[in-house]
């Protein structure tokens, strides 16, 4: 499954927002890193699952 793949972190911060509803403030406080960061982490996950998924 591409979510297990992930680090913990960035799976974390995906599932927070995708399946939680978390916005991007909220997930950064509750992983104790900057908002920016929480970005990336979502961002990276989303890219890693199209990859796995072949979509483009």
């Amino acid at each position: 499954m591409a979510l297990a793949e992930l680090p913990e972190r960035t799976r974390m911060a995906f599932e927070m927002h995708r399946f939680g509803d978390a916005k991007l403030r909220e997930i950064a406080a509750a992983l104790n890193i900057s908002v920016p960061f929480a970005h990336r982490l979502v961002a990276d996950a989303v890219q890693h699952c199209k990859q796995r998924l072949g979509w483009p």
